[in-house]
């Protein structure tokens, strides 16, 4: 059996790429021939993988195919068309949060290809309901996560101490955080804020922290995934504003590095926080409501500590003993 992930896929860069080297790596270790192969780059480059996955694919059993709304659907295109002409296994994993508003607009073009796929695999009931709504068949197998127990600090004290890991781009909503922050920073003046990742809004959002006068804000830049736990390790809480989402591996990070995770109540999200249990949740773009979990989560330290822990005891349901369990079969293995 050899399985060849296909994907819109750059190195190091977490997200969906993130889970494709995942995916990898265990495959390996499980003595299971694989390989990746990326879509990602110019029209003309992926006009010319098209071509070329006609050649590479012929070697391989399984195309898993990992794909997402908009121009990340190109993989699900190129995937699909290339494995039925091969006549391979195709498996497909839906990532992203948008998928809604994606199938309505563009009802028949996606379902020309998610309804030829031999599997389609969601991250999450939040998107099963969506594969539902238009009729196409899934089933519900979560993102892994590395399960490493020295990740894990317990945190006696909780420190006004907040992270974001999220790309600074209009959908993951940096702004409301560095809002809220403005608002927590009157009532706990020695909180931090460490800003990770790279993106289109970065000046903008540096303008904003310098023109409102915002202090003890540091923007880090694009962050390899390999030293992800390295910053994780500098705060106690993550913040997370995202507009839409479906299944983050961020918030999954965070559990396993010991942080409380504050997270807009969007997408699959509430599907891995229980409010007040396993995180805190707030309505989307609201500052104000976010501002005031930042808040309790400092005041009340001995809660957050045991948001902390239940959280992290969340976290068996994503390692890969148990997504292989349904992985596996999805395959044929």
């Amino acid at each position: 059996m050899k399985v060849l992930q296909i994907a819109n896929y750059k190195p190091g860069t977490g997200g969906i790429s993130g889970q494709v080297e995942k995916i990898h790596a265990c495959l390996d270790a499980e003595g299971v021939d694989n390989s990746i192969f990326s879509v990602k780059g110019s029209v003309w480059y992926r006009i010319k993988s098209f071509f070329k996955l006609f050649q590479t694919g012929r070697n391989y059993d399984v195309f898993h195919i990992h794909t997402c709304s908009h121009g990340g659907f190109i993989s699900a295109v190129i995937g699909v068309t290339v494995g039925r002409r091969l006549k391979k296994r195709i498996v497909l994993t839906y990532h992203g949060g948008s998928g809604e508003v994606f199938f309505e607009k563009h009802t028949r073009f996606v379902k020309r290809f998610l309804l030829r796929t031999d599997t389609n695999i969601v991250l999450s009931g939040f998107l099963g309901a969506v594969f539902k709504k238009y009729g196409i068949p899934c089933v519900e197998i979560p993102n892994i996560i590395e399960l490493d127990e020295s990740k894990f600090v317990e945190r006696e004290v909780v420190t006004p101490k907040f992270i974001s890991v999220r790309s600074l781009e209009p959908l993951y909503n940096v702004e409301c955080i560095l809002l809220a922050f403005q608002k927590v920073k009157r009532v706990i003046p020695e909180a931090t804020l460490l800003v990770l990742g790279g993106g289109s809004q970065r000046e903008d959002l540096e303008e904003m922290v310098s023109e409102n006068d915002i202090r003890d804000v540091t923007f880090t830049g694009r962050v390899d995934n390999s030293q992800i736990y390295d910053y994780l390790n500098q705060a106690d809480i993550m913040l997370s504003a995202p507009r839409i989402d479906n299944m983050p591996v961020s918030l999954l990070e965070a559990f396993n590095a010991g942080l409380l995770v504050i997270s807009s109540n969007v997408g699959g999200v509430p599907f891995m926080i229980e409010d007040g249990k396993t995180g805190l949740l707030f309505e989307s773009d609201n500052a104000d409501e976010l501002a005031e979990k930042m808040i309790q989560a400092v005041k009340e330290p001995e809660k957050t500590r045991l948001m902390i822990k239940s959280a992290h005891a969340t976290l068996g349901k994503y390692s890969w003993n148990k997504v292989k369990e349904k992985l596996f079969p999805v395959y044929g293995i």
